[in-house]
């Protein structure tokens, strides 16, 4: 049973998830972290991790500690690691500074450290409470316990549409549906995510630049007749952070890349290229999460897998109208309301003029 002393203890627990998502969108592959240690009250010290390679983020609050730490209590939203990495284990340098207690949200789901740390601490005659505040704890650091049990990258879906679902009028107008509130929000997920991927079409229509507010993250494009516009502006910026997925076909009608682009030629499978496939290369890139911007045949190519894990739908106040005007999710689509994903745990915002719904999707 959990038996948290006070408020307090949850108050200072709490924090831990706002130093940690001071760095979000920086530190993958590794998961968002921060510490407090926190002594009659009141704060010693704290820290947060801010990117992979860098101090975790027990021993940047251990740094920058002025008062001796020992009999202090430390609170961390993610167990401490226990083996060496990039970096040496942390649960030493705690144990070392003479900690009375640990408040640990959740379990590290890494087979090398889970609950390791823990018994390690306990062995050392530390007090450790485990659990409060677990569910937020996974779902600050979703992405990291998909790689870690899937050894696959988190899926994040965004669409914007109209409130009749249409994301271009009947002529193929699309700038701009949504708000600049709701676009500003949208580079703003970027930056939380490894790479942001789209289909041809929406490449050669609007030719975007995929970029976020503070980072410029990795973009894929899948492409099965290579038809990419040399003109693109991801092709001149940052092409070594480019990787195009495009059918074995298509080799010998190869346009000219700039060099550091990478090109995938994959089998089809039946008219498209394999969604799976593409998943298991961009992990092995190291990329630990893909933001999935569209267009219409791409996002249903996606859910008709089942590969979505969460979803952003913003949707404008607005109705298109038109049977030719294209739909948010495309593809064939799936056959019968029970088959068809819902979404759980999802939460509604306003945003501008905008109205954004974001959850997960039950399949």
């Amino acid at each position: 049973m959990l038996k948290a002393e006070s408020k307090r203890d949850l108050c200072f627990l709490k924090k831990t998830f706002s130093l940690a998502k001071k760095a979000e969108g920086f530190t993958s592959p590794n998961p968002l972290v921060g510490a407090l240690f926190v002594k009659n009250s009141k704060i010693l010290s704290f820290g947060y991790h801010h990117k992979a390679g860098g101090p975790h983020a027990e021993i940047e609050a251990i740094r920058s500690a002025r008062k001796n730490l020992r009999g202090s209590t430390l609170y961390i939203n993610l167990e401490p690691c226990c083996h060496f990495g990039r970096t040496g284990p942390c649960v030493d340098q705690i144990i070392k500074r003479g900690i009375k207690k640990v408040f640990i949200s959740s379990i590290d789901p890494n087979p090398k450290v889970k609950g390791k740390s823990i018994r390690k601490l306990r062995k050392a005659g530390i007090k450790v409470e485990v659990g409060l505040y677990k569910r937020e704890a996974q779902e600050l650091n979703e992405v990291f316990f998909k790689n870690i049990r899937e050894k696959k990258p988190f899926v994040v879906a965004k669409v914007a549409q109209s409130l009749d679902g249409k994301i271009a009028t009947q002529k193929g107008i699309s700038q701009w549906i949504t708000s600049s509130s709701s676009r500003k929000f949208s580079k703003k997920l970027r930056d939380k995510y490894d790479c942001v991927l789209i289909g041809a079409n929406t490449l050669i229509k609007d030719n975007p630049s995929l970029e976020g507010l503070k980072k410029t993250p990795f973009k894929a494009v899948i492409s099965p007749r290579l038809n990419i516009p040399l003109n693109s502006y991801i092709l001149k910026k940052n092409p070594d952070k480019l990787i195009i997925f495009t059918s074995d076909k298509s080799k010998y009608a190869r346009k000219k890349i700039p060099p550091g682009v990478k090109v995938f030629f994959l089998k089809e499978e039946k008219g498209w290229l394999p969604i799976k496939r593409i998943l298991k290369i961009l992990y092995f890139l190291g990329i630990m999460s893909v933001f999935v911007e569209g267009g219409s045949q791409t996002l249903g190519q996606f859910f008709i897998k089942k590969e979505v894990d969460k979803v952003f739908f913003f949707i404008a106040p607005k109705i298109i109208g038109g049977k030719t005007a294209l739909s948010s999710i495309g593809a064939e689509g799936f056959p019968t309301l029970d088959s068809c994903p819902h979404l759980k745990d999802f939460r509604i915002k306003r945003i501008g003029r905008d109205v954004l719904i974001w959850g997960y999707p039950q399949y």
